[in-house]
Order: structure tokens, then C-alpha cells, then sequence
């Protein structure tokens, strides 16, 4: 198989958030001692909090949309609010993603503010499968951290072990990229089976 038989993808995840696993490590992950007020009152950590309350994750999903609806019109937040909007959405916002710093590797207009940042590496270590694919994303390309790709493929690999979509893609990607093309194929072939349309480049 070559590479270029599997490389580039584009894909729209259909599996929405009911679908996919939210675990974390600890009862203390995040600390709000960690972020800014304005981070705390913002739309994306109201969400964040109505997705994480006590009832199924579809329905915790459907009360924090609106949150994260309003926290892409806000540059502070608006990184994780198209990230988590994605997660919980049926593939419909496609938008917000494409100007995303963090899904496309590239600093886009908002860029990411640093509560943004600060919480991508919380999360990522509380074993957040979303914000273990915004770091691993974020340093197989090089974004504002140094460019890594096997510290990347190891944070891809956790959150896609989660059953991640966006992860599993992406780490078939980086996979193709060492050369890796069999195991990118088994992950590229787990991305589908979890509701992924994956359409290789003419």
C-alpha cells in the first residue's frame, strides 16, 4: 500500500457525542484555579459544564450546544467551542472547524488564547479524548508547540483508543507519514466503522 493510496484525508464525522466516551482521570480535572475569570464565566465552560452533568451524555450534549454555539462568535473561547460543538454535534458545523487553529494546524484569525492553550494541556493529561487530539493535532504540525510527531502520534493514539473520530483520522495521517501504512489502514478502517466518511484526495 502506498502512501500516497491513503494520504490526504478529508472527512465528516456522523457519530455524535452519545456515541463517544467523556472520561477523566480525576474528580479535580481542571482546576479552576488554573484559568482566567473570564475564562470561567465564558459560554465554552458553561458548556463544558452542562456536559459534564449528571444526566446521559445525549442529553448533557443537547443543553450545552447552545453554549457552544455562542462561544465560536467569541475569539477568546472560540477554539474549544468548534471543537466540543463538533463533539456533540451530528457533523452539521463544519464552518467553525475550518477556521479552527487547532483542527487545521494553521494560526487561522482567532488563533488561541492561552486559557485555551493552558487547558488543551490540562485536559489532554486528564485523559479528555478532545483535548488529546487538539495536542497531538497541535504538535504533529508544529502548532505553537515544537514540532514532535511521535509525541503527537502517542497523545493521537490516546484519545483515538477513545473512540475519537477526529483522532483516529489523524492518526492514520501521521501513521502514513513514518510509514507506518497497515496500521494507518486498520485506524483509517476503525475511523469508518465509527460513522467517518473518509475520501482519499484525487
Amino acid at each position: 500500500m502506498s502512501k500516497m493510496s491513503i494520504l490526504p484525508f478529508m472527512f465528516i464525522s456522523l457519530t455524535a457525542c452519545s456515541d463517544e466516551p467523556t472520561a477523566f482521570s480525576s474528580g479535580a480535572c481542571p482546576s479552576e484555579t488554573n484559568y482566567s475569570q473570564a475564562f470561567l464565566k465564558s459560554d465554552f465552560y458553561s458548556g463544558w459544564k452542562q456536559l459534564h452533568g449528571n444526566g446521559s451524555r445525549q442529553a448533557n450534549c443537547k443543553a450545552a450546544m447552545r453554549y457552544f454555539s455562542r462561544g465560536v462568535s467569541q475569539g477568546s473561547v472560540f477554539e474549544l467551542s468548534a471543537l466540543y460543538l463538533d463533539y456533540c454535534d451530528d457533523g452539521s458545523h463544519i464552518l467553525p472547524l475550518a477556521n479552527s487553529s487547532i483542527y487545521t494546524g494553521e494560526k487561522q484569525e482567532n488563533g488561541i488564547d492561552y486559557d485555551e492553550f493552558k487547558w488543551v494541556l490540562d485536559l489532554a493529561l486528564c485523559d479528555s479524548p478532545i483535548e488529546q487530539y487538539a495536542l497531538g493535532n497541535m504538535l504533529v504540525k508544529g502548532f505553537i508547540t515544537d514540532k514532535d510527531i511521535q509525541k503527537g502520534i502517542y497523545f493521537l493514539s490516546l484519545s483515538a483508543h477513545q473512540e475519537y473520530v477526529h483522532a483516529q483520522v489523524s492518526l492514520a495521517q501521521a501513521l502514513v507519514g513514518e510509514g507506518e501504512t497497515d496500521v494507518a489502514a486498520l485506524w483509517l478502517e476503525k475511523a469508518k466503522e465509527n460513522g467517518a466518511h473518509v475520501f482519499a484526495a484525487k
